[in-house]
């Protein structure tokens, strides 16, 4: 039984962990702030019951101490979705690193640090009475509950969030932990009956396990048929108002918004994409269409790349409006695309094609050369380091045809002190392409540079003169163009100079991506 608890709850104290950041991610994104405040929130709090467990377990080291303990786990664990969201309403307002970690501490300091004392009232139980193999019996608990924690992570992972999602998980974790607590009460106070000499002890143990693991049994049969059944009849879980899809994929938490107008696609807290419902060709973020200004820099563009997917909106008009170009398009989640297909209109089409796999190993990868690579890559409100280096371009660069384009999407900021990403970025940029064109969005209407936007940087060795390129706008590039608007478009470019002295070089080294993003 001991073994039995050491175990479950190393893989519950994991699996609760992983689930955090699904917690968090959906008011406060899934940048690396999240993720060390879960860490340490979860440290300190282990610190913290190794250190009152040990002292606990001196004076009360029963095995139905232990499921005392185990027992209020569980019972913390199951009432967490009950007022995480309160804590996150408020924590948010904390900024980008205070926020996090605030909200880590309060809504998962209590467990963790209850099931920190699991071990060392395991060791004070198993050395009761003992003085040898105090290394063997000590080493095989630490082994115990680290497997435990390895299965807990595992598990959770790769199957069990977007089996079951975020909810259902947590809920299920306090309640085995309960039932496994009780279980350890009733067993160790039979155990202690029994210890008195009296058959009838070893008896009623015998029967009150055999009861309580039946009880067990039959409510993990009821919760799984009646998940099992819920899933059979809505797979896709609507929650808030006009939510038509929501779905925990292995990299977010996806949701499909509908308006009276519109449709949007949002990851965690974060917006995607949105169209028109009117015209599911026309995109509500207008970022995405300065991607078109690409045929004005190389109007003989006859292979595209596109570095994530999203609702698909960009890969998707591309290829309505010129047939001649065929598109590929690397995306990292499976879930997405499905998504893109079935509520934004994606076609199943050869000249559209959809690998789903992680962008830089795309390119890596493919055989393929391109005219056009667009890069639009974010996890919710963070964007992926490893597709920001000076690696990555060499490898996109390398996969150009001559003469080719990369277009970057950036969320930042042209000047001040909040534009150190952008600033980062663009050197990072232009130190793999001899020339660069920046388009703020809504730059020409306000001129204001210091305020947080989509910024599109173009770079290829051999953009033509802008003189050329704002000719090919005013014609439409021969026509070919029927977006409205590309004239605005050009408008946004950002003509000044950029200074990069104070800034670096982003490497698969060093690549402070969300540190820069979050900028006060």
């Amino acid at each position: 039984m001991l073994r039995v608890l050491v175990f479950v709850c190393g893989a519950c104290l994991m699996g609760l962990e992983m689930l955090g950041s699904r917690v968090l991610a959906p008011t406060l994104g899934n940048s690396i702030f999240v993720w060390g405040s879960l860490i340490s929130s979860f440290m300190i709090a282990l610190s913290a019951g190794y250190w009152l467990g040990g002292f606990l377990a001196d004076a009360w080291g029963s095995l139905q101490s232990l499921g005392v303990i185990v027992t209020l786990s569980g019972i913390t664990v199951t009432i967490t979705p009950s007022f995480a969201q309160a804590v996150l309403d408020w924590s948010s307002s904390l900024g980008p690193r205070a926020g996090p970690l605030a909200a880590s501490v309060a809504i998962f300091f209590v467990p963790a640090l209850l099931l920190g004392m699991v071990s060392p009232f395991a060791m004070r139980i198993a050395f009761a009475g003992r003085a040898e193999g105090v290394g063997r019996t000590s080493g095989g608990l630490y082994a115990l509950s680290t497997a435990g924690s390895i299965l807990g992570t595992l598990l959770t992972a790769f199957w069990l969030i977007p089996l079951f999602g975020v909810i259902h998980l947590i809920t299920g974790t306090g309640v085995l932990l309960t039932a496994l607590g009780l279980f350890a009460v009733v067993g160790g106070w039979s155990g202690h009956r029994a210890g008195a000499g009296t058959g009838a002890g070893f008896r009623s143990r015998s029967y009150l396990a055999a009861v309580l693991l039946v009880l067990i049994a039959a409510c993990a049969a009821v919760a799984g048929s009646a998940l099992i059944r819920a899933r059979a009849r809505a797979p896709e879980v609507a929650a808030g108002p006009g939510v038509i899809f929501q779905k925990e994929s292995q990299y977010h938490r996806i949701s499909v918004v509908d308006t009276a107008t519109a449709r949007f696609l949002k990851f965690d807290n974060s917006y995607q994409t949105g169209i028109d419902k009117a015209d599911p060709y026309r995109s509500y973020f207008p970022y995405a269409d300065y991607f078109h200004l690409a045929l004005a820099f190389k109007p003989d563009i006859q292979r595209v790349l596109f570095v994530g997917l999203g609702g698909g909106i960009a890969p998707k008009r591309m290829w309505r409006d010129y047939p001649g170009i065929s598109i590929d398009v690397a995306e990292i989640d499976p879930v997405v695309l499905d998504v893109a297909r079935k509520y934004f209109g994606l076609p199943d089409d050869p000249r559209l094609k959809v690998t789903v796999q992680d962008g830089r190993r795309f390119v890596a990868s493919t055989g393929a050369r391109y005219d056009l690579v667009v890069m639009d890559a974010y996890y919710a409100d963070a964007i992926p380091f490893h597709l920001t280096t000076e690696e990555c371009f060499r490898e996109v660069k390398k996969k150009l045809q001559p003469g080719g384009l990369v277009a970057y999407n950036i969320i930042g900021v042209l000047e001040g002190e909040r534009s150190k990403l952008f600033r980062s970025m663009y050197r990072t940029i232009s130190g793999t392409w001899a020339k660069t064109a920046v388009f703020g969005i809504n730059y020409g209407l306000t001129k204001n540079a210091a305020s947080l936007r989509n910024i599109i940087v173009f770079a290829s060795d051999s953009l033509p003169p802008m003189e050329t390129v704002a000719q090919r706008v005013r014609d439409r590039v021969n026509g070919r163009v029927t977006l409205p608007g590309l004239e605005k478009c050009f408008a946004d470019l950002y003509a000044a100079t950029i200074p990069t002295s104070d800034v670096n070089v982003l490497t698969d080294d060093f690549a402070p991506v969300d540190t820069l993003l979050h900028i006060r």
